[in-house]
């Protein structure tokens, strides 16, 4: 391997190991997070207060509904019992009664609205929960495909890791720290083609000595606008 050959392969390789780095970074972000279940969960959690308020609601007015039934029970029985004989008395208690009955059907009203809140809500809840089923199995789905997917990353990774430190044994010290150097200022980009005449990086007009050399490549040429190390065809 020659010593721009080896620069090359040893750019490819970085290049390669960058963009999975990247894709890696961003899969482990979303199995960390997922939008759309974190929304599905917040909606299910309203709903599911709903309808335990509505509940509670009418159990409130269904606990109402049962003393006031009591009430005109008890006043019902005084009233026909025949123990009551003060005209004034029973006129007064037939009043009471009256009223009793006029507060029972309010409350009966009251605990009708309140058992239909109540069914309303649990729908609507239903409706909540299953969206958020599908969400939850859409995301199992998903996070199954970026599991296989950075398991498959990994393992290229590794092999490139070790196809690099054959390839870095190849590549002298000066050439390396030249190497590292650039990719730090050069976007990870040490090397750029010779194309034609020019650098492929930013069109820099190579002389034809110069050309010679990156063709021959014995020695390192570089660029004379961005100082990349030129070379030629596939390295």
């Amino acid at each position: 391997m020659s010593r721009i050959s080896a620069l090359f392969r040893l750019q490819e390789i970085d290049l390669e190991l960058d963009a999975h780095r990247a894709r890696l970074q961003s899969i482990e972000q979303a199995l960390g997070d997922n939008p759309a279940v974190n929304a599905a969960r917040l909606q299910a959690s309203s709903a599911r207060e709903k309808v335990n308020s509505a509940r509670a609601q009418a159990r409130s007015f269904d606990l109402d509904l049962q003393a006031v039934t009591e009430k005109i029970s008890d006043a019902e029985k005084r009233l026909y019992s025949g123990l009551i004989a003060n005209p004034k008395e029973l006129r007064d208690l037939e009043q009471d009664l009256a009223s009793l009955r006029r507060r029972g059907a309010a409350v009966e009203e009251q605990v009708l609205e309140a058992m239909i809140a109540t069914e309303s809500a649990e729908g609507q809840m239903a409706v909540v929960e299953t969206k958020l089923q599908q969400a939850e199995a859409a995301a199992f789905q998903t996070h199954k495909d970026l599991l296989d997917e950075r398991q498959r990353l990994q393992a290229r990774a590794a092999q490139l890791a070790g196809e690099r430190e054959a390839v870095s044994g190849a590549v002298a010290a000066e050439d390396q720290e030249l190497y590292v150097r650039l990719r730090q200022t050069k976007h990870g980009r040490a090397l750029a083609k010779l194309d034609e005449s020019s650098c492929s990086a930013c069109g820099e007009e190579v002389s034809s000595a110069h050309m010679q050399e990156v063709r021959r490549g014995i020695t390192l040429v570089r660029c004379g606008c961005c100082e990349r190390i030129l070379y030629a065809g596939n390295g």
